[in-house]
Formats: C-alpha cells, structure tokens, sequence
C-alpha cells in the first residue's frame, strides 16, 4: 500500500475512534434522533414515511442541496443545533490534524517549469563535436545538445551516456561499448551504432579537419554487431577513455554534407543531436551577430526529461559588459566571474556564488633560449624563493586558490604534498643570485654580472587576475634586485603572436589538464616548439621515458610512482615555478536551485547536471523533509 494511502487511513481511523467516544458520551435515543435513526414506537414511524413523500414530491434528490441546507438552523432543536456545532468543530479539528500530518510527512520536491538565462562572453560558430573545443561557447551549448558514449559526472567520474556498458581487454588495447536500446534523436530519428562510426570516422577524416584527430591517431573503429563498437590501440593509453566524452553526430544529416564544406553546415547553428536540451531559435542583430539562443527541454531524453523548460543564452564582448549585465538582471547566471569583477556585484543581494575547483595550474615557464640569463638554474631558483604564493593569492585571486608545487593538483593520481618545494626565503634567494656572480652594488636598484644587467620580461595576458598576480611578482623580485619589465598582451592573440613561437622569455599562463593527470601533452619532449603544449620546451629523456611509461599503465599505485619520479626531475630541473590552481567562480541567482558540482575537468563540466537544476518546487506525500 503507498505510504501516503496509509497515512491518510491512519488519520480516518483516529477520526472514526473520536466519533465513536462521542457516541457513547450522549445519550443513546438522543443521539440516535441527532442521526436520523428513530426508534419506532407511538406510531411515530408512519408520520415520518408521510413526512418522506411530501420531501420527495418536492425534490427526487436524496441528499439535500446547498440552499436547501440554509434553512437547517431552522429547523433543529436548540440541543440539536449544540451537537452539529460539537460534530463540525470535531470535524475541522480532524481536518486539520489530517492537513499537518500530511504535510509532516512529505517534502519539497521540483517540478517542471521556468527558465534560466545565463551571459557567455564570445559568440557561437560551431555547435558541433567536431570543432566544439576551438570556442568555450560553443563548447557550452554542445554540452545540452549532444551526448557521447561516456560522460564526466559532477564528482569527475566517467560514467555512461549513450553506451550501456563496455569492456576493456587486458593488454587496455581494446575498448567495446555496448549502446543503450531505444535512443532518439531531436527528431525522432533511432540513434544507431551507424552514427557512431560515422562520428568517429569524420573525426579521423582529414578533410573535416577536426582538432580532434590527434586524439585517435592510431586507433582503429570497427562495428562488432548492431549495438556494440569497438575501438582498438597500438599501443595501451590509460586516459583513452576521456576522449570519448565526445558527442555523437546524425548520420541520417550528415552524411549529405561534404566534409570540405562541413564548416558551412546550417546544422553548426541549428544543430540536431540527442542531449537533454533541444535548439529552439536564435536571434541575430542587423550585422549577423547572434544575441540570444534558446534552448528547449527534450522530452524525450532518455535519462530523464530537465526540470527547465528554457535555457536561454545571451553574448557578451567581455566579461566586464557581461557583469554588468548580471548586475542590472539582465541574465540570472554568468558563465565565469572574474575574482577582481565579484564587488560589481555587491549590490545584488540574490546571487549565489559557486566556488568549484578547476583542474588547472597557473606557473610562470621559463624560455631560457630567448634569454641566456635564464640558463642558470641558480637564478630560476632564486626566482622561484623570492615568491610568497600566499600573497599572490590573496592579491590575485581574492583568496580564491590554493598554492602548488608541481603540475600534478590535490586529488589527482600522483600528487605528492611532500614534494621539493621551493619555499619564500628572500634570504636563500639572495644568496643564490650573489652565488652566482650577480651582485647588487651600494646605491644601485639592480643586479648586474659585470656589465649584464639582471633583467628579464614577464609576458602575460592582459585581464585582471593574469595581471594583479604580474604585479606582485614583479614586486617581490625586484626586491632581489631583479629588474623586471610586463608585457600584458591581449587575451585574443596570446597563442598565436605569444606561445606557437614561444615569443616570451617568462610566460605567466594557466593550463587546463583535464581529470586525468597525464603530463604528456605539457612537458614530454615531443610537445615542444609550435605544434605543442610544452610551453618551456623543457627536455629531459628520463622524464621522457617515466611519462611514456606512466601513460601504459592501468594499476593506479603503479602511474603514482611513475608521476612523483617524474615531478622530482622535473623540480630539480626547475623549468617552470608553479604558483597555485584557481577555484572556478560562477555566480547565479538564488532562485536557482540543485546546483551541487564541486569539481570540474574543463568550464563546461558546470552543467554536468543540468537535468537537476530546478525553479518550482511541490511536495510530495509519504516523504519527510527530516
């Protein structure tokens, strides 16, 4: 029986109990007329059936109307009229008592409706798997769109999405995955195990050109039966599974777009995919540029259908004009808050703002070819001690970080607090430079080696966080006698005028690593120069050999050994100082609720459950609130 069917049973039952002591409390004929339920006797009984068929000419109804009701005070005996009033005060009390022993054992739960509008700063181009992740925005919308066969959950796990299930063989060569049954797509099309392959083999098609092709050089996609797919190695790589978050494209529309003209597709705008959210309309201003997008709730999702109705976006140049924007409640949530923007928004009272942690490291990488002073690693460390990480936190950041020492973060396999760490101590750092033949002569404000100045220039992007903690890093070293010039370049050309030539001789720059710590793609040898990641183009063939081996291997004990060998050479070589991993900050209206991911691999990860975001709210019988 339901728990709210018992409860209600239970409250009849206490009722009833009431009554019946009420009953015994009157007396038996009295209490027997106040029912209606005479005793026949004195002839009493044929009055009444006359009494019956004069009522009955009047009105066919057995139970009387409300006007007819009025007139019940008329009739009753001023004894009769005591014990109704007793009856009817009795009755609200069980009411009311079956009202409070309702609502105590049920709960606030959320229902369907209402909508979320949120500022991005940028504008979509590509709402498309294949080159999603060359723009966050259309990173963004990609994320409520599309689905792939695995998804990062809000505790950063991989967990299924479109794939049942799948299995990994022991050599970690081969990965199959099983679809769930019954998918569909927007348009009601079945979501096949044939636009899987048709996915996958676009990305690996050069004429697409996708940047995701160097995530699956080398691997090999074959359809196993009608539901499974299997994907097979060259060599075993243990965070292969990440790169199937990736969402699944239609084959059905697709397959009529020429791959060279893929870019141009009507469906990078208006796309079709099988997420939770379904496109609805977008409205662009007089020169072409998109202003809002309008997301729909999808119905049919095979998880189970959002609460939101809408999401609706709107785009901004930056994210000064996008606070501002939140400010006067133009939007309701902003997709990133600058820590030096958050007292804009001190006189609105209803946000909430949440802090998550980001998997993501801000250093300061030496390019010891642009500058040969560089070279010393007595000087990079006498840099790296002349640095209180605690200070450029609380300048830069607002306290809203945590100081590191090497590329692997808190949580992580391979993080290791008890690493070297190069610790503030401007004496030691002194030292060091003094050590080295750069000393600072009576009255002169910098170091020198003979006739070569200590100097070098610290290049940055140009945005508030980026260039407080320049600053205060500019500050403290100079205070060692360290002449330092700032170069702040704009947050639009920085990769291409700044790291694909490695155009900087100190880049102060964060990185995302994603939710695993693989460090290949930062800091192996063959990342180094334009086509790379490894920002210091550091090379050592021991690290070279511990992160190759690492990246091998399924046994989590084993990878945490290889990664701590790895950060000890790389600390003793000293190619970057690490400085601390920021918190995410993403500001939303209180009336926004079931919001509750602390950790995310990458910005777009703060939707990872978008479907539990709620406005309106019911209670549910049979649950407590306790």
């Amino acid at each position: 029986m339901p728990s709210w069917l018992t409860t209600v049973r239970k409250t009849f039952k206490k009722f009833f109990a009431k009554f019946y002591f009420i009953k015994k409390i009157f007396k038996q004929k009295k209490f027997a007329n106040f029912l209606g339920v005479f005793k026949k006797k004195n002839g009493f009984v044929k009055q009444d059936e006359l009494d019956k068929k004069i009522v009955s000419r009047v009105s066919k109804k057995r139970w009387p109307s409300f006007k007819q009701l009025k007139y019940l005070g008329q009739v009753l005996e001023p004894t009769e009229k005591t014990k109704v009033k007793i009856f009817s005060i009795i009755l609200v009390v069980c009411l009311v008592a079956l009202f409070i022993n309702v609502y105590f054992n049920s709960a606030i739960v959320p229902k369907n409706g209402g909508n979320y509008t949120e500022g991005l700063v940028g504008n979509p181009k590509f709402i498309n798997p294949l080159y999603a992740s060359l723009n966050q925005v259309d990173s963004d919308l990609s994320k409520f769109i599309y689905s792939g066969l695995v998804r990062i959950d809000n505790e950063l796990n991989l967990v299924p999405d479109l794939a049942e299930d799948w299995f990994v063989s022991e050599d970690q060569k081969s990965y199959t995955f099983t679809l769930k049954p019954d998918l569909k797509w927007h348009d009601g099309e079945p979501l096949t195990i044939y636009d899987v392959l048709f996915t996958f083999e676009a990305i690996l098609n050069p004429e697409f050109k996708s940047p995701l092709a160097q995530n699956f050089e080398g691997v090999t996609i074959e359809q196993v039966s009608d539901t499974a797919v299997r994907f097979i190695l060259e060599e075993s790589y243990s965070p292969f599974l990440e790169n199937l978050t990736v969402g699944i494209l239609p084959e059905h529309l697709w397959q009529e777009v020429t791959p060279a003209n893929a870019v141009l597709a009507d469906y990078n705008l208006r796309p079709i995919g099988s997420g939770p959210f379904i496109f609805k309309s977008l409205i662009k201003d007089k020169l072409g540029n998109i202003k809002s997008y309008t997301l729909a709730r999808n119905k049919n999702y095979y998880k189970r259908s959002a609460y939101l109705d809408e999401l609706i976006f709107k785009f901004y140049p930056d994210f000064e004009t996008a606070t501002e924007a939140l400010k006067n409640h133009n939007i309701d949530g902003l997709s990133y808050l600058p820590k030096e923007l958050k007292e804009n928004l001190n006189s609105r009272k209803d946000l909430t703002y949440y802090s998550m942690q980001l998997p993501q490291y801000t250093a300061l990488f030496f390019n010891q070819t642009n500058n040969p002073v560089l070279k010393s690693l007595a000087v990079r460390k006498a840099l790296a001690y002349a640095l209180d990480k605690t200070e450029i936190i609380n300048s830069a950041l607002q306290t809203e970080g945590q100081a590191i020492d090497g590329p692997i973060l808190p949580g992580f396999i391979g993080y290791n607090p008890n690493i070297a760490k190069y610790g503030y101590d401007p004496e030691k750092a002194t030292a060091l430079l003094d050590e080295a033949g750069y000393v600072q002569a009576e009255g002169e404000s910098y170091r020198k080696n003979g006739e070569t100045e200590l100097k070098v220039i610290l290049t940055t992007v140009n945005k508030g966080e980026n260039y407080l903690a320049s600053q205060v890093i500019q500050k403290m070293w100079q205070a060692i006698g360290v002449k330092v010039e700032i170069n702040l370049v704009d947050p639009g050309v920085i990769k291409a005028d700044v790291i694909k030539n490695r155009n900087f001789e100190i880049l102060l720059f964060g990185e995302i690593v994603g939710i695993d710590p693989d460090p290949y793609a930062f800091w192996h040898s063959s990342q180094a120069g334009e086509a790379g990641l490894n920002l210091a183009n550091y090379i050592n063939r021991e690290a070279d050999k511990v992160i190759s081996e690492a990246r091998q291997i399924s046994d989590p004990q084993s990878r945490h050994d290889k990664y701590i060998h790895f950060q000890n050479i790389l600390n003793a070589d000293l190619p970057a100082i690490f400085l601390y991993t920021p918190k995410y900050l993403y500001p939303m209206a209180s009336f926004i609720k079931g919001i509750d991911t602390q950790n995310i691999s990458t910005p777009t990860d703060r939707f990872s459950n978008i479907i539990n975001w709620y406005i309106k709210t019911r209670r549910a019988i049979g649950k407590s609130n306790k």
